[in-house]
This record gives structure tokens, C-alpha cells and sequence, in this order.
């Protein structure tokens, strides 16, 4: 299976943009596109009429109809085997921490070179997950594996890790834990080292991945 092209869905509203990517990474071998679409309902429509249904879907966020936070909860929902990788312009933790724990396999700007994508792709379909530089492949490798043994936490550093995977700001954080912004700073560091990661991003996948925190299966539409 492994040495068959990976069947591709992909949806995306900037027709230019979808096409312009799918060119460029089938040009680069092993990929096969066998679905495409301009919203997250379409997306859907196809795959319940496909033949055969594709091994990871590509979605955006921001498209009409249906967005990416919505696609993925159905997606999830009725293909549990199929993979996700969001491609999006939208970067920001805030959006990378709803689609982790809607279930994301992986998430890549789309500013990323076409080699990137497919690296994601091969990554997704091996190890089930891809995250560039949002974290680090060894450790999700791990964890995927039930190879990894937890470090020592504290009480306020595994409660930090649960909030890590909220919405919520430092501050509010911080309120929350009845402590100050600094010392949910110095938790967070603390964290970073024991781990051996370098984002929020990191903190929140690890705690979902080891089962610290169940997955929310709440849409936050944009």
C-alpha cells in the first residue's frame, strides 16, 4: 500500500491556488488527486459518492458553505480513518489548537514550499501525523508508538499542560490557576525543557497525544 500514490482530496475555494498546488505536488510523484472541491460540503458530497474513498484529505479554513473547523468535525465523524492536513493561510496558535484537537494530522502554512506538502503527506500516511516546526516529530512518533514514558510533571505544570490546549491567554490563564502571568511563564519553560519542545503548539499536541486531555470535538467557526 505504502508504494501506491496517496490518494488525495482536497477542498479549497481559491480555485487558482488549489489547482496551482495540485500541479505542483503531483508533479513531484507518489500523489494522486482524486477529489476536489470548493467548500467543505462538496468535499463531503464527494466523498460519500467516491468509489473509493482517499487516504487524507488537504482542507483550508476560511471557505464558504462549510469551513475547515466544521469539514474536519464531519470528516472525523464519518471517516475515521481518514487522515487531515489544513493548509491555510491562518498561522496563529489559536487556529492550530482548534484543529489539533479536532483532530488535524497535520497543518502546514501555505506559503510552505510543494516539497513540504508532500513530505507532510508521506509523513501523515507513515507515522499518522505531520506538524513542521508547530512540533517535534520524534516525540508525536513516540507517542503514536506508546514508546515515550512521561517525565516527572508537578501539579501546576500538568494543569498548565490542560490549559495549553484552551483558548484562553496567559493571563487569563494565569487567573484561572489563581497565580501570576510569571509564574504560568516559568511553568511553561519548565514544561518546554522536561519535554524538549519549544511552543504552546507542542505543549497542547503532547497533552492530547498522551491522553492528558480528551479531544474536544467542538466547532469554533470563524
Amino acid at each position: 500500500m505504502k508504494n501506491n500514490p496517496i490518494l488525495i482530496a482536497y477542498a479549497d475555494d481559491h480555485t487558482a491556488v488549489r489547482k496551482g498546488i495540485i500541479a505542483f505536488i503531483t508533479a513531484l510523484g507518489g500523489i494522486k488527486v482524486v477529489i476536489e472541491a470548493n467548500n467543505g460540503a462538496e468535499l463531503i458530497k464527494a466523498m460519500e459518492q467516491a468509489e473509493t474513498v482517499p487516504e487524507i484529505c488537504i482542507i483550508d479554513i476560511k471557505m464558504p458553505v462549510m469551513n475547515g473547523f466544521e469539514t474536519i468535525s464531519v470528516l472525523k465523524q464519518k471517516w475515521k480513518n481518514v487522515k487531515v492536513l489544513v493548509l491555510s493561510t491562518f498561522i496563529e496558535e489559536l487556529y492550530v489548537l482548534k484543529m489539533i484537537r479536532l483532530g488535524a494530522n497535520g497543518y502546514l502554512s501555505k506559503s510552505c514550499d510543494p516539497e513540504e506538502i508532500k513530505a507532510a503527506l508521506v509523513s501523515i500516511r507513515n507515522n499518522g501525523m505531520y506538524f513542521s516546526d508547530f512540533f517535534s516529530q520524534k516525540i508525536a512518533v513516540a507517542l503514536d508508538n506508546r514508546h515515550i514514558r512521561l517525565p516527572k510533571l508537578t501539579e501546576k505544570e500538568l494543569q498548565l499542560l490542560k490549559y495549553c490546549c484552551s483558548d484562553h491567554t496567559y493571563v487569563q490563564i494565569a487567573e484561572m490557576m489563581n497565580t501570576t502571568q510569571k509564574s504560568v511563564e516559568g511553568y511553561r519553560d519548565s514544561l518546554f525543557r522536561k519535554l524538549k519542545v519549544n511552543s504552546r503548539v507542542s505543549l497542547a499536541m503532547f497533552a492530547i497525544k498522551s491522553g492528558i486531555v480528551t479531544v474536544d470535538q467542538g466547532v469554533t467557526p470563524i
